[in-house]
């Protein structure tokens, strides 16, 4: 079966979900957002608009 961008999980790394001007990257594996979020101070939001890690609440 061949996967398409809809079966695949992004974390994506922004200042707020709503903020796509904010975004500084998209990332398969969370490790990478984490390192990228923790660079630019962002937030990570999954798929389903969720923010799975917050800069703020970790530092």
């Amino acid at each position: 079966m061949k996967l398409s961008l809809c079966d695949v999980q992004l974390f994506r790394v922004r200042s707020s979900w709503d903020d796509i001007k904010s975004q500084s990257g998209a990332f398969f594996i969370f490790e990478n957002a984490l390192e990228a979020a923790k660079k630019s101070k962002q937030n990570i939001y999954d798929n389903s608009k969720r923010c799975v890690w917050n800069y703020k609440e970790e530092n």
